[in-house]
Order: C-alpha cells, then structure tokens, then sequence
C-alpha cells in the first residue's frame, strides 16, 4: 500500500506557513506604499528560533529600471511599469484583501539567490544577525542606506555580497502579532514577532527616498499585515480542524462495519499516514485470554515488515515489563526525542527496539495505549527523525482515533467469538447493524444538544426501553445535571399523587430542554461518586432511588418517582481519563436485568459516544471562542465610537469656555465668569458621572460575578421621591410618584436609589419638554410577572420552586421617541446605545441600563423593557421580592 503522503511530510504540517499569494500581493502593496522597487520577507521558524527568507520579489526588469533606461515621461512616482490587476486569491483571502478591489500593482519578479546575495530566500537570521536579526532583537523600524547595510552584512559574514543591482536605500520594519482581545495589561502576553519585511529602493531611478516618518507608517501598515498573517493562519486552522474532525467522523463511520483485523490495521496506517510522519510504526495488540503481546504491523525507516501480518511477533508479558507498566499499570501516552533525552532512552529502550528495529536514534517518538474503559488492548507505537514531528493536536486526533479502533477491534472479537453460535449469528448481525446506524447518528452532528438527543433516543430505541437520560457533572461538581432525555408517551412527569404540582409536557424544543435540566441528581459525597469513578456499570435498585430522592431537588424527585420498575442502568462514559457523563436507562420490560451481551452493546456504543461527545465539546467551545471574539473585537469599537463621542463634547466646553475666560479675563464682568464657570462645572460633571459609570461597569465585571450589595428592608416611594429629587433641578420634565407608602421590598437602598435614577434619567433625555414621567409599583406574584419576561430572561427553575412568591413591579412610563424594535435587546450591553441618538444632543455612555440591570438581579429581581413604540413612548419595568414592612414603620 502506498502512502497518501510523502515520508517526513505529512498533509497537516502547516500551522507556521502562510499563502503565497496573500503574501506577494502584501509586499506588492507595500512596495506601492512606500515607491520601493523590491521588498522581501522573513517569516518566523519556531523550530529552528530562526528568522527564514520565504519571498523576495522586484520590479520587472529591474536591472533596465536601475540604469534609466524605462525613464519615460508621465511614468508613476516609482518609474517602474505597472499593471491595474484585481485580485484574484483563494475565497477566504479575496474576503480579506477587498473582495473585488483594484489595485495599482507593479509587474514584478522573483528573486533568485543567485541573482543576488542581498535576502537570499532559504537565508535564516538569528536574533541580532544581519539588518532582519538587528530588526528583530530591537523590534523597531530601521531606515539605512546602502552603505551602511554593507557594514552590518560584512561584520555579519566576512565579505560584500554580490548583487546585479545595488540598492540605495533600505526600511525594514517587524511583523509583531497583533492581540484582538483586550486584556488587563498585567496578563497581556508579549507580542510575538512573525517576521521581518525589508523594503528597499534602487540607485539612478529618481525617485522619492525613505523618510523618517515612513518608519512609524510602515510600522501602522505592518499591523495590517500581521492581521492579515494571523486570520490566515486562523483559517486554516479552522479548516485543519474541521478535516480533522470529518476524518474522524469516516473512521467512525468506517470501522464498525469492519470486523476483519487486516482491514482495521490497514485503517489504522492510512489514517496515521494521512495526519503525521509514519517513517517508523509499530501496532502491538493484547490478547486478555493468552495473556501475550503480539506485534502484528509495522514500519522500518519507511518499509514495511510484511511477514508480521501472517506472523506476528509474540512475546509474554514478562519479556515486555516496560510496555506492560506504561501500557497496563500508567495506562499514559508517552512523547520525547530519543536522539536528545539519552536518559529517557535507557529508560524506555525496550519500548524503542522490536519488529521495528532500532528507533533510539530517531528525534521524535511517541506511544499510545489502546484504551477502552479502564482496559488496555494494545499500543501504537510512532517514531520519526524530524523535530517536533507530532504537535500535540495531531496527537490528541490520533488518541481519538485509537479510542474508535479499540472499541472497533473489541468488536471484531466479539464478532469472531459469537459467529460460532450459529443460534445467535442473526441476532448478532442485527445488533451490529444498530450499533453502525446509532454512531453514524452520533457522529454525523457536531451541535451538542442534537447529538445527545439524538444519542439517547437511538440508545432507547436500540435496546428496546422506556426511559434514557444522559448526565452530566454541574460546574461545581455537586451535582449530576440531565442534559438530554428521551422518554416514550407512557412516561411523564405529571401528577404521581404526591401532591406536588404537575409538570405539563413541553410545547416545544426549548421547553423540554429547559425541563430536562430541571433533573438534578446529587453526585458529591454519595454513592455515585465512587460507583462512577471504580465501575464500568451499575444498577440502581428501588431503595438506591429512594436514597437520592432524599437529596433530589423537585425536578430530580419527579424523574425518581417516575422511573418505571424502579431500576437503572447506570453506564459512566469516559474520554481517555475525562469523566464525560453517565448514561441511564430504564430496565427491558420483559425482565429484571440486561443480558450479558446487550450490556456489552451498550458499554462499545457508550465508548465510542464519549469520543463523539468530547468532538462536539471541542467544537463548541471553539465556536463560542470565535464568538466572543467576535464579540469583544466589536464592543472594542463601540466603546470607542461611545467613548470618542462622549468625552468630545463636555471636553470642548471646558476647552471653550476656558480659551474665553483667558483671553477675555480683563474685559468681562463677574455674571459673565460666573456663566462660564458653571458651564465648565456642567462640562466637568459629565465627565466625572462618564468615568464614574465606566469604572462602576468595570468594577462589575463578567455577569456571574457575585456583586457584594448590604439588603435590607427599603420602602418603594422613599426611594423613588429621592431617586426624583435629584434631577428635578436639572430636566424640563414633570415627574409623578403615584405609589403606595405600604410597599416595601428587600433590597440595598443606595443601589435601588441609582437603579431609579438611572431609568428616570434615561427617560428625560429622550422625552420632550414639559412631558409627563411616570413610576408606578403594584403588588404581583412570580409566576404571573414571569409571563411578561422576556423569553431569554425566564429562569424557570426559579418560577418553579418560588412561584407562589409574592412581588412588587416598579414600572418607569414616558412618552419620548421610543426605542426601534431591533435595538430593544442590545440597549442592555454596554457601551450601547440607541444608533440614531448619537447624532441628537442627548448624551450618555451606555452604562445606565447595563449598571441597572446587573444590579436588579443582584438583588434578585429582573428588569426588562416591557413595550416600547415609535413616538409612543417606553416602559421599563423591574421586579423585586415584596416583604412586610418592618414594626416601627405601621407604629
């Protein structure tokens, strides 16, 4: 079989490489930038800690340019031919580089060392050799003339470098990576410089020289650069991955029609070969019956040891103790150079040496067990003689793939075993076939909440019973917390006469999910916890339910009580030594137990789930990465849109007013200095409540961060009269107070006072003169105000368990321009406010209605916007928990 790569060479090394032709046309853009006749870059090697020479181009026919002889009138400043070329680039490089734009490009040429010694590509640099080492070791811009570069290149090597025309003046400015997330500056870590670009223009062609402000330019357009380097490299990265993960999908898909040993080490080769360098490789099964080791494949310096498949190598494991204690008792991948950790080599040189010969000489070597659950079933041992030749995301792939072999080969014995008992054989056939069309299910999605539906509906379905629930660790480990249930018609969670309130079935796909997370099970400190972590499966009797009910919230009890036969299946999943979840189902009807072999089933499908599962978790957490990078990339330049917006004016009035008072101090009375300095006071005030609300926002940080407020017992009107207080001297509004001196909430004083004055605040600015603003506050319960929320702020855990409890909704009414539909939930965030009200006089930074809410649910309500029209008005409103009024306020 021949490869589906070159040895040394596999299709995934790329991760420090970028695309050619994104990069010429950067350097072709720089060239016209900055009139340079010739640029070349040098792009970082990780492994060697070098500065490498990838690309050096010119002008066409430079040597012609140079000697005058293409000086013609009306030619560009740079006096070199041009061409007008649009961009034409892979898809996700045209979206970057102005999709469809023009440019003014020069025709140029590659370099080839042997036309010159200056920047010869393959030339590497180390930091402070050469112009690009000087460059990178001082990460600055560095303009030189010719002969000064002469200097620096025969310090650096000994002689003056041959070249078929002499440059007159170089710029060479450093790539630094640029970091698109804002972090504290103690946690910014240090940029990292991913490369050098050299500019250079020529002697005789008359044109413009560098100058010493093209240093900071170049310095500005190299960020671009860098921007457009790392979101090249972030795309194939996402690509990688995605190929990744669709090869780990095929396998899946692949290997459990196929019970033949050959076919699955065949498998096994080509999906290595694919991912890494395979120059040496050796597959070692264990067989539990004979107790032996048996080398069944492998690989010498590229050849194949083709007897081993007809006979194998075999040896016990005391001939192996070193493969049996990493292999059996560490159960752990093994990863090291052998060529340079001599020690590691003495230690593990059994582990090197076998049917494939000799690999203590090679520069990487990596060994991984063949797991399934707490069994080891052999190992797949790699070895390579290039550096670094197994990056740690290769290795975890190829660790996932090994996990699906296992479970395939355990298959393929059980198979071999059961096809002698003829009585079972269709039987046997037909649960192989359910088992290929659940993982095909499984696999074949990477959301995980349709995943894990779809997991256990196929598992319940598989195995023919009423009830199958997956569960997973809470944050906090306290708890087992239902992340998908299936359950036939005949079971619910309606009345089971204990006198609780029923549970109507959900409506739809969002109601079941929020309902199934209502099932919380105890997990720390019980029996579970080391059932889980000791046992491959388990099984739940009548009274180990009734011990969990006891510690069961409402939800967990339900889902106890209404477990038919009062008996589980409990089947922990593991990734590697990851706990992922814990599979439960429901007895057959027809017995009390499974049998042996549908447990079995149960045990290989939960097996290869847990690879499917922990694929899904990565692949979300990627996406909800690039999410909120996305995310913060945008607050960023709303922030500064806000921010820019906000300061500019209060800081042009104290500047204004200040310039007046100067140049007029001898000629204008006091009222006048007076009207000044209240507009400077005004001006300086709305900077001071600006910073204020920043440094507030900031104080609170993420949104689960627990704010520390002092509740009490707080009147409503009190509150609301001196929430009103303060800004009757300062808006044109009227503002009504129609509240009831009985209502009382629990809350902090100060912070409801802000809340309040936040909203009426708000409310002003964007109602017109002498209009009315209303508060109001009436008493409710929980569960009717919770029909008014919001969907995304409904917490129905909470109107479960609290909703009989008694509240008080404050509403704040205006009759100002109203707020558009599909700004009505972003006006929440910070820094965000209403698009069409950064060009009206109204100022403000967007921080009162974040700063509210946080600070309601602080106190444990909610607060919402409850309607809102064009020129009609808006309604806020909030809730709070109601309380008695404490004994001295009814005296």
């Amino acid at each position: 079989m021949t490869s589906a790569s070159t040895w040394g060479n596999s299709e995934f090394h790329s991760e420090t490489t970028y695309s050619a032709s994104l990069i010429r046309k950067l350097l072709q853009q720089m060239m016209v930038q900055f009139n340079a006749h010739g640029a070349c870059i040098a792009l970082y090697d990780e492994s060697e800690n070098q500065m490498c020479i990838t690309y050096h181009i010119r002008v066409r026919n430079v040597a012609s340019l140079a000697s005058g002889q293409l000086l013609e009138p009306g030619v560009a400043n740079m006096r070199v031919p041009r061409r007008r070329v649009t961009l034409q680039l892979q898809r996700d490089e045209s979206e970057e580089l102005h999709r469809g734009e023009e440019f003014d490009l020069p025709e140029v040429e590659d370099v080839t060392p042997q036309q010159s010694e200056l920047f010869a590509v393959g030339e590497c640099y180390t930091r402070g050799q050469d112009a690009i080492g000087r460059v990178w070791q001082r990460n600055e811009a560095f303009l030189m003339t010719h002969d000064e570069y002469l200097s620096i290149f025969h310090r650096s090597y000994g002689h003056i470098p041959q070249v078929d025309v002499t440059p007159s003046a170089y710029l060479a400015v450093p790539v630094q990576e640029v970091n698109t997330i804002e972090l504290p500056e103690s946690q910014n870590p240090q940029p990292q410089t991913l490369g050098i670009i050299v500019l250079y223009q020529l002697e005789h062609t008359g044109g413009a020289v560098f100058q010493a402000r093209q240093r900071h330019e170049a310095l500005q357009y190299a960020e671009r650069v860098a921007l457009y380097l790392q979101n090249d490299r972030l795309q194939r990265a996402q690509r990688r991955t995605g190929e990744y993960l669709q090869r780990l999908q095929d396998i899946s898909t692949a290997f459990p029609t196929n019970v033949k040993l050959y076919d699955l080490i065949e498998d096994i080769y080509r999906f290595a070969s694919q991912m890494v360098d395979v120059s040496s490789l050796q597959l070692t099964l264990y067989d539990r019956d004979t107790v032996c080791l048996y080398d069944v494949f492998a690989i010498e310096n590229g050849q194949r040891c083709e007897e081993l498949l007809t006979n194998p190598t075999v040896s016990t494991k005391e001939a192996r103790p070193i493969w049996w204690d990493v292999a059996q008792v560490q159960k752990e991948s093994l990863q090291f150079s052998p060529a340079q950790e001599p020690a590691l080599v003495e230690r593990y040189g059994e582990l090197l040496r076998g049917a494939w010969g000799d690999q203590s000489q090679a520069e990487s070597f990596v060994f991984l067990p063949m797991k399934m659950f707490n069994r080891v079933t052999g190992s797949l041992s790699l070895a390579s003689p290039r550096t670094g030749a197994y990056p740690s995301q290769e290795v975890q792939v190829l660790e996932t793939m090994i996990q699906i072999v296992t479970v395939s080969i355990e298959n393929a014995k059980l198979y071999e075993r059961d096809r002698h008992l003829l009585r079972d054989a269709k039987q046997r056939e037909a649960q192989l076939a359910a088992i290929n069309s659940t993982l095909q299910t499984i696999t074949s999605v990477l959301d995980i909440n349709e995943l894990l539906n779809g997991f256990v509906e196929k598992v319940a379905s598989l195995v023919d019973v009423e009830l199958c629930v997956f569960f997973q660790l809470s944050l906090t480990h306290e708890e087992l917390v239902a992340e998908a249930m299936y359950g036939r018609p005949s079971v619910s969670l309606l009345d089971d006469g204990s006198g609780r309130p029923a549970i109507e079935p959900p409506h739809n796909k969002e109601e079941h999910e929020a309902l199934t997370r209502m099932i919380r099970l105890p997990f720390r400190e019980t029996f579970l916890e080391p059932q889980i972590r000791d046992e491959a499966f388990f099984y739940l009797n009548s009274e180990r339910i009734e011990e969990l009910a006891q510690h069961s919230n409402e939800g967990g009890i339900f889902f106890l009580h209404a477990i038919p036969a009062q008996q589980l299946l409990m089947i922990p999943m593991f990734y590697q030594e990851d706990f992922i979840g814990l599979l439960s189902v429901s007895l057959p009807k027809e017995g009390r137990t499974f049998k042996p072999k549908d447990v079995g089933m149960l045990l290989a499908i939960c097996a290869q789930a847990a690879s499917a599962i922990r694929n899904a978790q990565l692949f979300s957490e990627r996406e909800e990465a690039y999410a909120e990078l996305q995310r913060m990339d945008k607050l960023k330049d709303e922030f500064l849109v806000t921010a820019s917006h906000e300061l500019r004016t209060p800081m042009s009035a104290i500047i204004g007013y200040s310039s007046l008072l100067k140049r007029q101090s001898s000629r204008i009375g006091p009222s006048d200095i007076l009207r000044f300095a209240t507009k400077i006071s005004t001006a300086a005030q709305q900077l001071h409540d600006l910073v204020e609300n920043m440094t507030e926002a900031a104080k609170m940080g993420a949104v689960d961060k627990k704010l520390e407020l002092r509740l009490e017992v707080v009147q409503v009107r009190s509150v609301a009269e001196m929430a009103a207080s303060t800004l009757l001297l300062s808006i044109e509004q009227r503002i009504k107070l129609p509240i009831d001196e009985r209502l009382w909430v629990r809350a902090d004083a100060v912070h409801l006072r802000q809340v309040v004055q936040n909203l009426l605040d708000n409310a002003s600015k964007y109602s017109p003169a002498k209009s009315e603003i209303v508060v109001t506050a009436e008493e409710d319960i929980l569960s009717h105000v919770a029909e008014k929320l919001p969907e995304g702020s409904i917490d129905h855990m909470t109107i479960v368990e609290q909703g009989n409890a008694p509240v008080i909704v404050i509403q704040v009414r205006d009759q100002g321009e109203g707020i558009l539909p599909e700004d009505q939930q972003r006006i929440f965030d910070k820094f965000v406010r209403a698009p069409r009200s950064l060009t009206t006089p109204v100022r403000g930074s967007g921080l009162g209605l974040y700063i509210s809410r946080r600070y309601v649910e602080a106190m444990g309500g909610k607060l919402w916007l409850e309607s809102s029209g064009l020129n009609e008005g808006s309604v806020f409103a909030f809730y709070l928990l109601q309380v008695e009024p404490p004994a001295e306020a009814g005296e």
